[in-house]
């Protein structure tokens, strides 16, 4: 059974492929790991032949206990969580982990032949199905009832502090939450039409199941490795949302998606076509206003 971890973490040495790097040698590092968007990303590093960092003020612990869980309670494959800790004299937080070689399923896709693609849609299919089945603990949120993650619950990229979205007992609430946080940022001046788009959602959105979801499922952050192993990274946005939402997020985000992944996403996930729709729309209000 998963426990939460008492935070510093750090893995038993006798669990560690090599010392683990100090923080010196972490900030000297200059292997930086690339980002979707295929820049360098400044605060993740290669360290050594095992370690991926990632620090800085920003980095938020939770990814580590995040992980941590996914790796306690299921057979899925994710990066080992070696080192989860705050370091005083930088102001820095910092999560080591392990560093998975092969392919970013972007890059990876394009040149998989039918076999190939296959594989990988079979283990995502089982991946999600093991993730699904996992206990709820029955409310809307972040692990261990923290706050929620979520990017369109907390508003996008022009979102509220994370800490000023708590949890949510009931799937009304988490509508009425995502409605709240997108009209923050971006107010709709015809009340009416904000109210009956609303009432829409709430009829759109309802009776899902809280279920264990990665929520930042684009195929950055799925690694193929070379013996067609899938190993799914950055569990930063984690945590037990309504059913709908996997299948959603993977979906709107098709502008980071290679050909034609999208097609076989029903393969992976049970298709939730009307919140789709309205995940579109947000997806809209959120960015670039209603």
């Amino acid at each position: 059974m998963a426990t939460r971890p008492t935070l510093p973490y750090f893995v038993p040495p006798d669990r560690l492929p090599s010392p683990l790097p100090t923080v010196a040698e972490i900030l000297a590092s200059t292997t930086h790991l690339k980002r979707f968007t295929g820049d360098p990303h400044p605060n993740v590093v290669r360290v050594g032949e095992h370690f991926v960092v990632k620090f800085g003020a920003d980095i938020d612990l939770r990814e580590g206990e995040n992980t941590l869980f996914v790796q306690q309670a299921t057979s899925l494959s994710v990066p080992t969580i070696y080192a989860i800790f705050h370091d005083e004299a930088t102001g820095y937080n910092f999560i080591v982990q392990e560093y998975i070689s092969g392919q970013g399923l972007g890059e990876y896709w394009p040149k998989a032949n039918q076999s190939g693609k296959e594989a990988v849609v079979t283990q995502l299919r089982h991946y999600f199905d093991e993730l699904r089945s996992l206990p709820s603990p029955g409310y809307f949120g972040g692990l261990w009832r923290q706050p929620i993650l979520e990017g369109y619950v907390t508003g996008g990229q022009r979102a509220l502090e994370k800490s000023d979205v708590p949890p949510c007992d009931t799937e009304e609430e988490w509508v009425d939450t995502m409605i709240r946080n997108a009209d923050a940022n971006y107010p709709i001046e015809n009340r009416a039409l904000f109210e009956t788009r609303k009432n829409l959602c709430h009829s759109i959105f309802q009776n899902h199941d809280s279920v264990f979801t990665h929520a930042d499922l684009h195929p950055s952050n799925i690694i193929v490795r070379d013996d067609n192993t899938v190993v799914v990274i950055d569990w930063s946005l984690s945590g037990w949302y309504p059913s709908y939402v996997e299948y959603c997020n993977m979906m709107t985000s098709h502008h980071h998606h290679p050909t034609d992944l999208t097609l076989w996403m029903p393969r992976v996930f049970k298709e939730y076509v009307a919140e789709y729709g309205w995940m579109l729309q947000m997806y809209a209000w959120i960015h670039w206003g209603g």
